[in-house]
């Protein structure tokens, strides 16, 4: 077996900001170490598992290795159904996406939108997993819980696009530009400032950045950076 680690910057992101934002609003209890531990190993397995489906020449290899990580992810998430059995039904919600993203490895168009869209949804409703653990209830905030990282990461999608596969399309600079400026209007018009602020340096970074030739691996740093901000905001908010 060969450890592997996915090198996705913004899906790392995508996979911690809704756990953390969950977490730390719904309140943290010892379980939430090992469920963090499944969390983390699902998506390892899962990643590599869509590489395994797009291979023509099938690695024994790397199969090994999304079964290990799959087993990890298995034996760490026991004691936390053991303690919240009905954690359950955040699982199965994201089963059909978590096919739609197999299909599209299936039929090698990853970079598909609608393929990012249902990533996003699955890693959102892991966040509303992570804050049912801790709060116990289905109310109001859980269902912010899954939005604002929700809006957030669709921005980045938009903004991603503009930058590498879509670079030269004006509809997607129209809708990255736009969306951006959209989601800082209506939160300014429902009297949440800090959550326009959230959202303020994307569309600083999505308007600044674009036309300019600027490497992957920072476009990637500068969207942990901006999730970190994002994540701090949105906690204030959900905690005042």
């Amino acid at each position: 077996m060969k450890w592997m680690i996915p090198t996705q910057h913004g899906a790392w992101s995508m996979l911690i900001l809704p756990f953390v934002l969950g977490g730390t609003v719904g309140g943290w209890v010892w379980t939430h170490v090992p469920f963090a531990i499944a969390w983390l190993f699902v998506y390892m397995g899962t990643f590599f598992l869509f590489q395994y489906i797009k291979q023509r020449k099938k690695s024994r290899e790397l199969l090994r290795t999304v079964i290990i990580y799959l087993m990890i992810a298995i034996l760490s998430i026991i004691p936390v159904l053991w303690m919240q059995w009905s954690l359950i039904w955040f699982a199965f919600a994201m089963i059909p996406f978590g096919l739609t993203n197999a299909y599209f490895a299936k039929i090698k168009d990853e970079r598909n939108v609608w393929n990012d869209v249902s990533a996003v949804t699955s890693f959102c409703i892991g966040g509303m997993a992570s804050y049912y653990h801790g709060a116990h209830v289905v109310d109001e905030t859980i269902a912010w819980v899954f939005v604002l990282p929700y809006l957030y990461f669709l921005g980045s999608i938009f903004f991603v696009k503009t930058m590498i596969r879509e670079k030269k399309s004006i509809a997607y600079r129209n809708l990255s530009w736009g969306y951006h400026m959209l989601l800082i209007v209506v939160f300014i018009a429902l009297g949440y400032p800090l959550l326009a602020l959230a959202y303020a340096p994307s569309l600083i970074r999505a308007i600044w950045f674009y036309g300019k030739k600027i490497p992957i691996m920072k476009i990637g740093i500068v969207e942990i950076a901006n999730s970190v901000f994002v994540l701090v905001c949105l906690t204030m908010n959900l905690l005042i």
